[in-house]
């Protein structure tokens, strides 16, 4: 007959109980602050944040903060900039919620290049992405000029007017593009506007070979805009970039900015992935 072992007294039973207890309460602690300190990049679509700002925002001691971004920092969720020593969310996270979150990245990786774009002109800056037949502002940085064109992020404007929404719909599938302007249909915003879809419809394949769009204040008086195209590595057009101001000191630049729009557009097409079809680059 086999011998049967003894059980554990009951204060022993009460010991294990409370050590698992323990565990479980120190893990979903350190569990939860890890998600809350991912959640705070989501919150904030420019996603850069210092030491200071996610302890502020976590409401945490700074060591324990800076624990929890090294942690997820070796994991991969989580990347500092080595120069400005700000964290944004990194590729891992990307990898896993990159459809949940599809600006996140976008942003983060054109901010520099839109930066620069707009300190070499001293003009505002915009991003934005196709959205239902429309094009819609997901970041900007405005001129730092007292007299400047600011757009207002979440905004909405039309594709045949605006350069942003030329360089869209310029590299969009041609029968999707009559169809959104047959739904939203062409509107004379200004007197400027083109509203006759077959000169349109020319203009856009100019714009496709040339790679630069141009609003000729035809959304609005006075305002002139040269937009690009951006490419993800799948070839397809992901959202546009443009640079906007007054006419009277946009138009003035215009070869200068074109190119600059083009080669800014380029750049930031390539961070995302983008590789030219073989023997011809975008804007050739």
């Amino acid at each position: 007959m086999a011998a049967r072992r003894p059980k554990p007294s009951s204060s022993k039973k009460a010991a294990q109980t409370e050590v698992h207890r323990n565990r479980d309460k120190s893990f979903l602690a350190v569990a939860e602050r890890l998600f809350a300190t991912l959640e705070t990049f989501t919150r904030y679509r420019e996603g850069n944040l210092s030491l200071d700002e996610i302890t502020k925002l976590l409401g945490l001691p700074k060591s324990t903060t800076f624990r929890l971004l090294s942690s997820l920092d070796n994991c991969g969720y989580i990347e500092q900039n080595k120069d400005s020593g700000k964290y944004s969310l990194g590729s891992r996270f990307f990898d896993l919620a990159n459809s949940t979150l599809p600006y996140q990245r976008l942003i983060s990786i054109a901010r520099p290049y839109l930066q620069s774009l707009m300190l070499t002109f001293g003009e505002s800056v915009n991003l934005g992405v196709y959205d239902e037949g429309m094009v819609a502002h997901i970041f900007s940085i405005d001129s730092p000029k007292p007299y400047r064109v600011s757009a207002t992020i979440g905004n909405r404007a039309y594709l045949h007017c605006t350069g942003m929404g030329k360089a869209l719909a310029a590299n969009l599938p041609v029968p999707l593009v009559e169809e959104m302007f047959l739904k939203h249909g062409l509107p004379q915003r200004t007197k400027n506007t083109l509203t006759n879809l077959a000169k349109l419809m020319n203009e856009l394949e100019s714009t496709r070979k040339s790679g630069v769009s141009h609003d000729k204040q035809e959304d609005v008086e006075g305002v002139s805009c040269f937009g690009s195209a951006l490419f993800g590595a799948d070839g397809k057009v992901v959202a546009a970039i443009s640079v906007s101001g007054p006419a009277v000191r946009i138009d003035p630049q215009g070869p200068a900015i074109q190119s600059a729009v083009r080669e800014t557009a380029r750049r930031i097409s390539f961070a995302l992935g983008w590789v030219p079809s073989e023997g011809k680059s975008k804007g050739e």
